[in-house]
């Protein structure tokens, strides 16, 4: 009998407590004292950035909805890996909260209206932006919690286009809601007041739906964005599924959580619907 896939954690104690219970009391002392969370959005973009610097937007963005049984999450490699793009389709992804198990099903979908998408749990290893999100899913989702993982090491505006459309077509074809996620880190590694100027502009393209001008606003602007294509990919995915509107659930820099003021990161959280 074959052991099952697990990826394990490997930013726990770095990014986020590795601890379960003090995991689980950060991640309440980030939420804010909100009503009961609304219907399921059809995605969010987050970042992934430590709690540390970017907790209180995971915690407002996610404090304000209501996670499903499915997600589908999207993040950029930072490990290097040669995969352009890699998905998990079996085993689990684990945390200091426990294991959450990938949808074998979800994920077959979407390879068969995608051949790019290779079956590899290699370039999951060491790659932190989806695992850093994991924990709240686990925390405010419900146990029966289940993710398609996606790790993506190219900005191909044609193959971003068309995971964009498969993605709406297996969303479609379900019974239930499915949440889709990107995590993205706005400008990077400049003066705190150049990044939020930046990122004004960045934030507009994405409450707007408009995703061919993240990739124009960045190559005109000279701007370092980790994860454009991902949020880029997650927009013309939710404009197909019939959203209309993005609104930014909260935006904060790493030199106000105590960063280094002259090379700050930018975060946002947004909720699509």
């Amino acid at each position: 009998m074959m052991t099952a896939r697990i990826r394990r954690p490997a930013v726990a104690g770095y990014y986020y407590p590795a601890d379960p219970v003090r995991l689980r009391q950060t991640i309440d002392e980030l939420l804010p004292d909100a009503p009961a969370a609304r219907d399921v959005a059809t995605a969010v973009i987050l970042p992934h950035g430590s709690y540390r610097h970017a907790g209180t937007i995971l915690a407002a963005t996610l404090g304000r909805i209501r996670i499903p049984r499915r997600c589908i999450l999207l993040g950029p490699s930072h490990t290097g890996s040669w995969m352009p793009w890699s998905i998990m389709t079996d085993g689990a992804y684990r945390t200091p909260l426990g294991e959450i198990p990938i949808d074998a099903a979800c994920a077959d979908a979407l390879r068969q209206r995608c051949p790019f998408l290779e079956a590899d749990a290699w370039a999951h290893r060491g790659e932190h932006a989806i695992e850093v999100l994991l924990p709240w899913l686990q925390h405010r989702g419900p146990s029966d919690l289940s993710i398609v993982p996606v790790v993506m090491g190219t900005g191909s505006r044609e193959e971003i286009a068309q995971l964009a459309v498969a993605l709406a077509q297996v969303i479609r074809m379900q019974e239930e809601p499915v949440l889709l996620m990107a995590s993205a880190d706005l400008s990077h590694y400049e003066p705190h007041e150049r990044v939020v100027e930046q990122d004004r502009a960045l934030i507009e393209t994405m409450t707007e739906l408009k995703s061919h001008r993240i990739f124009e606003h960045l190559a005109t602007h000279e701007v370092v964005m980790c994860g454009a294509g991902a949020v880029a990919c997650i927009l013309d995915a939710s404009v197909a599924l019939g959203a209309t509107r993005a609104t930014l659930a909260k935006y904060g820099t790493s030199a106000e959580a105590g960063g280094d003021p002259y090379a700050a990161v930018g975060y946002a959280g947004v909720i699509i619907r």
